[in-house]
């Protein structure tokens, strides 16, 4: 009797495109179609994890499809995250139940156990924090509780043999460690990072260093005391790092950066300056509803190009740079990479919302990703510092440069019914929406009235206590419009009234912008099939 096959769903389908795109060499071909089937089709996290699982060596035989699986899994837990972001529970327990069943599935021999740390890197690409569970599982699986405490000489070594095999590359090295960690606990990480730390090999200790980045206090703290004992030992380049990072720590966590900083200075090591670096142009995405904006910067490197990314989102959420690529390829990843309006903006202006992101991620005690470190050493000289934009400031310099005639009362009341029609604010508005379970809650108790009558309830509502979140999402773009060069003719001052407008209690009602937000509302959880 023939062997009845499987039928490909689409997580098989798109996993394949993606391998087949890898194979040759070529980034995955990610899509509006991809976006959407991730959107819809969340519980295909297990499915995407299977087809990784039992393609990948040694269980399996094709390492590209596998890797195909992967990239999917990745793009789905994203959008889980998303949710997550947003409030959502119901995305909050698919993600524990996935990372638990991954857990089971290893410790019932089910899975070959090199899948744990592979997973544990797919979390930390999408941001999510490995669960109890898995980080339970794993250091069964690699190392066991006491030699993570006390790692043997040939561990020391290894991880030392690691760090040069990386080209000296202190984020390469640390970057993968990270990765490999992420499902492991706190304790695993520090001793990785010490081992680093302790094995008197420059490169290691560089890698070891960049810990004190970490996303848990604990590793950062334990690493910061490592490092004062090699003090004496560290070079020009790792104290400029020092004196970086020390400044993107929280205030509580500042101090004992501070001893190691001045033990090294004291022992007669000078801080090595900035490496000279440059950038050819830096493309800023418009703010979308959830406050994400996103940088991609290019920089010469020899005959090619190198690309780096920033993303924001109350905060710094991700940071890298990649190697050197041919321009056609850099060019490629642009035209993929960044969804929504693109518009290229000023040094001055990536250096001011890098900076008051770096503020809001200290504000949370936390720390940006390391590789905003690495970034700011391709650009050369970025030396970051954290400082607050204070927006009803802003806001009130923005209105002094609108034309008098826009702020004149019949004028500006028109503008106002009108916001939603403005050519330069219509696209991006597509993105301008309320998607979090209140919102979902307030469009589901008053279904059943008329379009019109939903948005003004929203509007008069839920919107209403949220109109200082939003002024500042218009006033971050209209300063992103003011960026634009001259030939793209966009016109910032509206949305700057728009912003006022909120600020100064005016009825939400009558502002056309605003009551098409409550529509957008409606339509995305209507199609999300959430209310």
């Amino acid at each position: 009797m023939a062997r009845t096959q499987r039928k490909p769903s689409s997580t098989d389908q798109h996993a394949s495109q993606i391998a087949a795109a890898l194979a040759k060499g070529r980034p995955p071909p990610f899509s509006v179609e991809l976006d959407l089937y991730c959107e819809s089709s969340p519980g295909e996290i297990f499915t995407a994890f299977a087809g990784a699982a039992r393609h990948m060596p040694p269980a399996g035989r094709d390492e590209s499809l596998a890797l195909g699986y992967l990239f999917v899994l990745q793009r789905l837990l994203e959008h889980l995250r998303y949710r997550t972001d947003s409030g959502y529970a119901d995305a909050a327990k698919l993600i524990a139940d996935f990372q638990a069943d991954v857990a089971a599935r290893v410790e019932a021999g089910e899975v070959d156990a090199t899948m744990l740390p592979i997973v544990g890197g797919v979390l930390h690409q999408s941001r999510i924090p490995a669960s109890p569970e898995l980080t339970a599982a794993s250091p069964k699986h690699s190392l066991d509780n006491e030699a993570l405490q006390a790692l043997p000489a040939d561990i020391h070594a290894g991880l030392a043999h690691m760090a040069e095999t990386c080209g000296d590359d202190a984020f390469l090295a640390a970057g993968t460690l990270v990765e490999v960690g992420h499902a492991m606990p706190a304790h695993a990480r520090t001793a990785f990072a010490g081992a680093l730390v302790e094995s008197g090999r420059a490169a290691a200790r560089a890698a070891g260093a960049l810990f004190l980045l970490d996303g848990d206090a604990a590793v950062r703290c334990s690493v910061a005391e490592m490092l004062d004992q090699v003090a004496s030992s560290l070079t020009p380049t790792d104290l400029r790092r020092l004196i970086a990072m020390r400044n993107w720590r929280p205030h509580n966590e500042r101090a004992v950066v501070d001893a190691v900083i001045h033990k090294a200075r004291a022992a007669g090591i000078a801080c090595a300056p900035w490496e000279k670096g440059s950038i050819e142009s830096i493309l800023a995405t418009m703010i979308d509803g959830t406050t994400a904006q996103a940088f991609m910067l290019v920089s010469p490197a020899g005959r090619k190009k190198r690309a780096s990314a920033i993303l924001t989102k109350v905060g710094l959420a991700e940071a890298w740079s990649g190697d050197p690529e041919p321009r056609s390829r850099i060019e490629a990843s642009l035209a993929m990479g960044l969804e929504g309006p693109v518009e290229p903006v000023s040094r001055s202006y990536l250096d001011q919302m890098v900076g008051h992101h770096l503020a809001l991620s200290i504000e949370q005690e936390q720390t940006p990703p390391l590789g905003l470190l690495q970034v700011a050493e391709t650009i050369g000289g970025a030396d970051w510092q954290p400082a607050r934009i204070d927006f009803h400031r802003t806001l009130a310099t923005l209105i002094a440069e609108v034309p008098k005639r826009m702020r004149e009362p019949g004028g500006r009341a028109s503008l106002l019914r009108t916001s939603n029609k403005l050519p330069d604010i219509a696209t991006i508005a597509q993105s301008w929406f309320e998607d979090d379970p209140e919102a979902m809650e307030f469009v589901r108790r008053s279904r059943g009235g008329s379009r019109k009558k939903l948005a003004d309830y929203l509007l008069q509502g839920l919107i209403s206590r949220r109109r200082e979140r939003w002024a500042e999402i218009f006033v971050r773009t209209a300063l992103w419009m003011r960026e634009a060069p001259p030939e793209y003719h966009l016109n910032w001052a509206p949305l700057a009234l728009v912003a006022q407008a909120l600020v100064d209690g005016c009825d939400l009602g009558d502002i056309g912008l605003m009551r098409e937000i409550a529509l957008g509302t409606i339509a995305v959880l209507g199609r999300a099939g959430r209310v």
